[in-house]
């Protein structure tokens, strides 16, 4: 594994990245079979096996068989950082977390368990947990200094960026046109905070004056929360309310600040009012229900706001990535059946959302309504005939609805668009298989269940 360390920084805080400009290379080891320690050869099979499946971007496959290699090594710190960086793959930042924090426990701060926690947090833009971490990896590297004057900005840590920067520059020079980028910035950005310290003033003097100027609020509330001061915009959405009782603008900043203080009830009354104004667009709607259901992952306690806030604009929500997300908290609630509905509320807004599609045909296989499942996947050869997925999951149906000859036919077609997709593939052979059984060709059977078998040794 090879991880490049970079630092960007451009006169922008818009726009920064940390991972297009390469300052130097680190060499990680490579896992090998003695760095795996005293275990069986099963084991080592299964974990260089899910290595391989993660080289091929089957990080489901790779998941499953890492899984498995835990249950025999609960103790191994290198599958749990294997599970990491499948995780991550996959997006899933929250088992991803799990994972390499385990991985830790197990196998202590190293250089490569801290890099892949950064790359968690870096990737959800979670800058104020990244930077401890960095800071630890700075200790065990110091190549890693690099990254710290851009961390430090993005978390409002002005002086220690500065420090940094200078630090950088005392030991390699002062003409690096990035580093001398980010100081304008911060000169730039220490200009804007006095200037926004009067424009504070200006507004804290005209409240005063006129404690029923809504605007005032709203501009208020936007200064203190671009400069990150949590406090000071809880207290003066509480006095615009108080003020201003039936103006339900508060309540955008009100009902965050509740529920991040678990002051749960409060929370839900806040968001009601939003959800259910009047005043409030329906764009700013959807973007408080979105960031509200991301905001529940892993709470218990607010699931059920959850469902009122879905029932209070369900049906007045005109953007599919909305329904999407709806439809995402159900299926991990484990309910495949809200889920569906709500995928397909954003199917109807967005028919060629091939993502959606694959959810609602493959939870409509989960819950065994096969109809459903013919009619999603029909739809979806007419519109992208080239995946063969949707020819599987027609055969699948077919063959549960007990009509085997549509199920091969369907199956064979979509074997035409098979590319190096060992895995569909057998399923495909698979399937073919039991449609040959349900019409007593137990010689065609068997010789697809062969083709299946010898499949696996690509897999």
């Amino acid at each position: 594994m090879k991880k490049h360390l970079s630092i960007i920084l451009i006169a922008t805080a818009l726009s920064w990245s940390t991972t297009t400009y390469a300052q130097e290379e680190v060499e990680a080891v490579e896992v090998n079979q003695d760095d795996l320690g005293d275990v069986s050869n099963g084991f080592k099979d299964a974990f260089f096996n899910a290595l391989a499946e993660k080289a091929k971007g089957n990080h489901d496959r790779a998941i499953v068989l890492l899984e498995n290699c835990a249950k025999n090594e609960p103790t191994s710190g290198a599958v749990q950082f294997e599970l990491a960086k499948n995780h991550f793959a996959n997006k899933d930042f929250n088992k991803a977390e799990q994972s390499v924090r385990k991985g830790i426990e197990l196998s202590g701060n190293n250089e490569w368990m801290l890099d892949m926690l950064f790359d968690i947090y870096d990737e959800q833009k979670q800058y104020d947990k990244a930077v401890p971490v960095m800071e630890q990896l700075v200790k065990i590297n110091d190549n890693y200094v690099e990254f710290l004057p851009t961390l430090y900005y993005r978390t409002g840590q002005y002086d220690k960026a500065l420090k940094s920067l200078n630090d950088i520059d005392a030991r390699q020079g002062n003409d690096d046109p990035r580093r001398n980028a980010l100081r304008r910035s911060l000169e730039s950005r220490q200009q804007q905070e006095v200037r926004n310290e009067n424009n504070i003033e200006s507004l804290e003097a005209e409240i005063a004056k006129n404690p029923k100027n809504e605007q005032a609020y709203i501009n208020l509330i936007y200064m203190h929360s671009r400069n990150g001061d949590q406090d000071a915009v809880f207290e003066v959405a509480q006095d615009f309310e108080r003020n201003l009782p039936d103006s339900d603008a508060a309540h955008l900043a009100l009902y965050k600040i509740y529920f991040e203080n678990d002051r749960i009830e409060e929370g839900v009354a806040s968001l009601e009012k939003v959800l259910t104004s009047n005043k409030i667009d329906r764009e700013t709607k959807m973007k408080v229900l979105q960031d509200f259901i991301s905001m529940s992952d892993g709470r218990v306690e607010l699931e059920k706001a959850v469902n009122q806030a879905i029932d209070w604009l369900s049906d007045d929500i005109e953007d599919p990535n909305a329904y999407r997300a709806m439809g995402d908290f159900y299926l991990k609630k484990k309910d495949p059946i809200q889920a569906i509905a709500f995928y397909e509320k954003g199917l109807e807004l967005d028919g060629n959302d091939i993502d959606i599609i694959k959810s609602i045909a493959l939870l409509s296989i989960d819950i065994k309504d096969y109809n459903k499942t013919l009619a999603v996947t029909n739809t979806a050869i007419e519109k992208f005939p080239a995946q063969p997925l949707f020819y599987l999951l027609n055969g699948v149906a077919h063959n549960s609805l007990n009509t085997p000859d549509k199920a091969i036919e369907i199956i064979e077609l979509g074997q035409s668009y098979l590319l190096d997709e060992f895995k569909l593939e057998q399923d495909m052979y698979q399937q073919l298989a039991i449609s040959y059984d349900k019409k007593g060709d137990t010689a065609r059977a068997s010789k697809m269940r062969a083709k299946a078998q010898e499949l696996s040794k690509k897999l």
